[in-house]
């Protein structure tokens, strides 16, 4: 049950998506939505003579003026005036918070202490960066113990949604939220397993079918062989989905502030909204 979204907030169009997304879940649920801005404290800290690009969305390296703060403060005030007017809008309790520190980790932080984090793929910065997927949305998935959907810069209707299964804890609790949504607006769910052994895959996905099917809830079962991203690009060139849900972890033990590699992979790949389960 989602009863609280943490939405991170800067002037990207990501952030606006998430947003759209954030206020269409809360709804659903009738959820309340926090709207954080995070002033971050490497601007000041950090010398200024260090290239920032291995550190946060690649950022150009700049002298900041000492009253840097003070200006940013006056724009997440008016970022997050414009976030709680849109959530008020739409008949929703909501709060906003500014917090100082490292974005990635006060997000993480602040995440568990929500049922879900909805923010950009990408932060205002992406125009400087080399990769598909922002520092702080990949450090915020390394770290969260709490469920994180990563949006793209536009936000569009969940209509239809993969499921990757691999039977995992992370996969269990990713397919009871995907039922969850599935039950409260119109979703078509499909369920993928990759395994190379065929008769494994179809047993894994017994084990889904036997979770989804007394729902009474709409989905198709799949198994494929070969490389999980390689697999996944496959299944969505075949049938389009609007949605990627997945575990964080897999059935790596090591699961504490550790990404499973699949799982890091897919979300890199997919140009899709991504729902990260832990």
């Amino acid at each position: 049950m989602i009863k609280s979204i943490l939405v991170p907030v800067d002037a990207s169009a990501y952030a606006r998506a998430a947003l759209e997304h954030g206020v269409e879940l809360a709804k659903l649920y009738g959820a309340r939505v926090t709207g954080l801005y995070v002033l971050d404290i490497r601007y000041l800290e950090m010398p200024p003579s260090l290239d920032y690009s291995y550190t946060f969305e690649a950022v150009p390296p700049t002298v900041v003026p000492p009253d840097v703060m003070e200006k940013f403060k006056v724009k997440s005030e008016r970022i997050l005036s414009d976030f709680a007017r849109e959530v008020e809008k739409a008949g929703l309790p909501v709060e906003t918070r500014v917090e100082e520190g490292v974005p990635g980790q006060v997000i993480a932080d602040m995440g568990n202490v929500h049922d879900l984090v909805v923010m950009g793929k990408r932060g205002e910065y992406a125009k400087w960066g080399r990769d598909l997927l922002g520092a702080t949305a990949e450090s915020v998935a390394r770290r969260s113990g709490t469920p994180v959907l990563l949006v793209e810069e536009k936000a569009r209707p969940v209509g239809r949604a993969l499921i990757l299964f691999d039977g995992s804890h992370s996969a269990n609790r990713s397919l009871k939220m995907a039922a969850d949504l599935a039950e409260r607006v119109p979703v078509e769910l499909r369920v993928l397993t990759v395994d190379d052994d065929a008769d494994r895959g179809r047993s894994t996905l017994g084990e889904a079918r036997s979770y989804l099917e007394p729902l009474g809830l709409k989905a198709t079962y799949s198994v494929l062989p070969g490389r999980v991203v390689k697999s996944v690009t496959f299944s969505l060139a075949e049938e389009p989905a609007d949605l990627v849900i997945l575990g964080m972890r897999g059935h790596s033990p090591l699961r504490h502030f550790i990404l499973g590699r699949t799982t890091e992979q897919v979300m890199r790949s997919v140009g899709l909204p991504v729902l990260l389960v832990p």
